[in-house]
């Protein structure tokens, strides 16, 4: 599904936690409320390699958000051509 909508402008306007200067293309969307976060990003490699990568956490007491997406940007990271 985000391979179909990734080339949307409204998706280009926050890259999100992935480091838009690694990749040709990336397209985000997240969200919150209280007790859910999510995470989807798509990006396309200067190789023409794609990932989507998708990550959704709830939970009935307060999210670690800031442990939660540097976990994320691990794994974006590992996806990048150059580490």
């Amino acid at each position: 599904m985000m391979e179909a909508v990734a080339s949307l402008p409204p998706l280009h306007i926050n890259p999100g936690l992935a480091e838009p200067e690694r990749w040709q293309r990336v397209a985000y969307k997240g969200g919150s409320e209280a007790g859910v976060l999510n995470f989807t990003t798509w990006v396309e490699g200067a190789d023409g390699d794609t990932h989507c990568v998708v990550a959704t956490w709830n939970n009935e007491a307060a999210l670690d958000e800031q442990k939660l997406a540097g976990s994320y940007r691990a794994i974006l990271r590992s996806l990048r051509e150059d580490n």
